[in-house]
């Protein structure tokens, strides 16, 4: 029976000795804390907003119709590559048959013109007005065309070649209309003005019917405005369209951005030129910059189904590796701090609206206050309470 207690001991003494162990191994020593610690290191820490990025076409064209009318030739498909001056589609009308009357009313008009006065050409006379009031129609829309392109050219959609070419289309034909001019003016000379007044009434009417009838021909097609293609088509050969809605939209592909919708509250953090990086795998894929902000926030729908303020933000991409309605992820850089000092994050806690970290110094702990400044999703950085090697506890 003695022998048996005796085993007993034994035994009882040999398990306290191997608690003692167990628990003296892991108050004590440096790596009782491991993969429990981490170091306070000179590092990088950026402010950052990760968003949707979607590709867009920074040049638009959508063609709408104001009135029902009827398809009469379809020249694209949706996906079809158009030159700038091509025809999309035409619809039906009779405008140049109206034109070809109007011309034979002129020509009655200058026959009755050449009966009252003798020896007058008239007929030169009449060509001469006909080249002033289409000189003007061209001047007309050659200046608004260089409204257009000049308001592209500052937004910098168009190149400096092209707004030359506006230019000089203007002066151009401004010149042209000044020659006319001054050639009507020698022919008229000698007129009676009564009868010159008379019939020039009667053939600037006809030519205002022209203008009318040249301005419906011109709404009656559709053209490229510029390269691009054809991203949406509402209609097919021979059916009618209807009023409100896109007959045609076209896109230059050549000329792309990518834009992010950021909550208004975030909105107010950014400015122009900020980074706008492409994100894959969580590394930098491209880098952009802010080239737009938009003035207004709009109200959007979250995927949650909560409304929502946000601001449409914008960076130019200088190539063709996207194609256009793409998404990628996109990152916004608001601030970032090379050569800090950063502690990780879960190191870091809060009590009584100050922050704190546990230092460990061998076996000691100690809870030490540290006034943080900018902070990802790894690190804080530390403005004070810490030095560079400090060792703080993660879990505790």
């Amino acid at each position: 029976m003695k022998i048996k207690y005796k085993k007993k001991y034994i035994i009882l003494s040999v398990l306290l000795v191997i608690a003692f162990v167990i628990v003296f191994s892991f108050l004590s020593g440096d790596k009782s804390y491991e993969g429990r610690t981490s170091k306070a290191e000179l590092g990088t820490v950026r402010k950052t907003l990760e968003e949707t990025g979607t590709v867009f076409s920074k040049r638009v064209n959508t063609f709408y119709s104001d009135m029902s009318r009827r398809v009469e030739t379809l020249n694209v498909s949706v996906g079809d590559k158009v030159k700038k001056g091509d025809t999309i589609l035409v619809y039906e009308n009779n405008y140049d048959l109206e034109i070809e009357r109007a011309n034979k009313q002129i020509e009655a008009i200058t026959a009755s013109y050449n009966e009252s006065i003798k020896g007058a050409d008239f007929q030169e006379i009449s060509n001469v007005k006909l080249n002033i009031s289409t000189i003007e129609t061209n001047l007309s829309f050659a200046r608004s065309n260089l409204e257009k392109i000049e308001t592209l050219y500052e937004n910098n959609a168009v190149s400096q070649v092209e707004y030359d070419e506006a230019k000089n289309n203007v002066a151009v034909l401004e010149n042209q209309l000044q020659e006319a001019n001054n050639n009507y003016s020698l022919l008229i000379q000698g007129v009676s003005s009564n009868v010159k007044k008379q019939y020039e009434a009667q053939i600037d009417e006809v030519m205002i019917q022209i203008k009318i009838l040249e301005k419906n021909i011109e709404q009656s097609s559709i053209k490229a405005e510029f390269d691009g293609t054809i991203t949406e088509l509402n209609v097919h050969q021979g059916s009618m369209t209807q009023t409100g809605v896109p007959v045609v939209e076209v896109q230059d592909d050549s000329n792309l951005g990518m834009y992010v919708e950021v909550l208004a509250e975030d909105a107010m953090e950014i400015i122009k030129g900020m980074p706008f990086n492409v994100m894959e795998n969580d590394e930098v894929k491209k880098k952009l910059s802010i080239s737009r902000i938009y003035p207004k926030a709009q109200t959007k729908i979250s995927d949650l189904g909560v409304e929502q303020k946000r601001v449409r933000i914008e960076a130019d991409l200088d190539d063709n590796t996207y194609k256009l309605g793409s998404e990628v992820d996109a990152e916004i850089v608001l601030q970032e701090k090379k050569d800090v000092l950063l502690v990780d994050k879960d190191a870091v806690y809060e009590k009584e609206n100050k922050k704190y970290v546990t230092v460990v110094n061998g076996k000691e702990q100690s809870e030490t206050e540290i006034t943080t400044g900018l902070e990802d999703d790894n690190n804080v950085e530390v403005l004070s309470g810490l030095s560079e090697k400090d060792v703080v506890l993660i879990e505790y």
